[in-house]
C-alpha cells in the first residue's frame, strides 16, 4: 500500500514537472529582467512598507495559511526531478482602497528535490520563510501578487532508500526568492498559487559551478481568516 501512495504522489509530481518545466524556460530568457524587476520590487515594497502606517486601511486581515509545495533544485539545465510537499504558516494582509494590499507571512516550508530516475533519493530542505507581496485586486476580488520572499534554513537532509544524512552545514542558511502569483478572496479567507524562484545558489559554489542549487517551487494555498478590522 505504501509503494501504490508513493507511485501516486511521483505520477503527480511528472505531471507537475512540464509546468516547472515551462516556468524554468521562461525563466531563463528573463532572467536579467526579473532579477531587476524583484531588485526595484524590494525598494517598492521598502517605500509602501515605510508610507502604509499613513495610507487609509479599508480592511485588515489575519489568519492561517498552507498548502502543497511542487518544488525542485537547481539551475535551468538541472536533472533534478520534482517532489511534493507542504508549507503552513500565518499571514497578515492589509488593503488599501479596495483596490491594492500588502500582505506579510510567516510560514515552515519544506523544499528540496529528488534524484532524477531515483525515487528514493531526495534532498529535503527546511525552510523558515517570509514573504512580503503587494497584492492588485479587481472588482471581483481576483488577485495579482507579486514581491521577495527571505528564507533562513532550519536544517537540511539527504535521504537515500532509508539512509538519512544531516547536511545542514552544507547549505546556505539564507535564500532570496522571487514570487509571483495571483489568487481570489473568499468569505472564509483566500486561495491561489504562485510560482517561486531562487536566487540564491543554496550550494555555496560560483553561479558558473557545475551544481548550482536555487530554489524552484509552485505552491498552492488556501488561508482562512481568523480576525478581521474594517474601517
Amino acid at each position: 500500500m505504501n509503494y501504490k501512495c508513493t507511485s501516486e504522489i511521483e505520477i503527480v509530481c511528472d505531471c507537475c514537472y512540464l509546468l516547472l518545466l515551462v516556468f524554468k524556460a521562461v525563466l531563463s530568457y528573463y532572467y536579467l529582467y526579473l532579477e531587476l524587476l524583484l531588485i526595484t520590487m524590494k525598494k517598492i515594497l521598502f517605500t509602501t512598507l515605510l508610507l502604509f502606517p499613513f495610507f487609509a486601511f479599508s480592511q485588515i486581515t489575519w489568519g492561517a495559511k498552507g498548502g502543497a509545495n511542487i518544488t525542485t533544485l537547481g539551475d535551468f539545465g538541472s536533472g533534478n526531478s520534482p517532489q511534493l510537499r507542504m508549507h503552513a504558516g500565518f499571514y497578515y494582509q492589509q488593503r488599501v482602497e479596495q483596490r491594492f494590499g500588502l500582505i506579510a507571512e510567516l510560514h515552515y516550508s519544506m523544499q528540496g528535490a529528488r534524484a532524477a530516475n531515483i525515487s528514493r533519493r531526495y534532498l529535503g530542505y527546511n525552510y523558515l520563510n517570509l514573504p512580503l507581496l503587494i497584492k492588485f485586486f479587481n472588482q471581483n476580488d481576483v488577485y495579482f501578487e507579486i514581491g521577495p520572499q527571505f528564507g533562513y534554513l532550519l536544517f537540511a537532509n539527504l535521504h537515500d532508500d532509508g539512509f538519512n544524512q544531516n547536511i545542514t552545514d552544507q547549505v546556505k542558511r539564507f535564500d532570496f526568492t522571487g514570487l509571483i502569483g495571483g489568487g481570489k478572496e473568499t468569505d472564509f479567507g483566500h486561495y491561489g498559487a504562485r510560482a517561486g524562484f531562487g536566487f540564491t545558489n543554496t550550494s555555496g559554489g560560483s553561479v558558473g559551478n557545475a551544481v548550482v542549487f536555487r530554489n524552484i517551487f509552485l505552491q498552492f494555498y488556501v488561508g482562512f481568516t481568523l480576525g478581521e478590522l474594517s474601517d
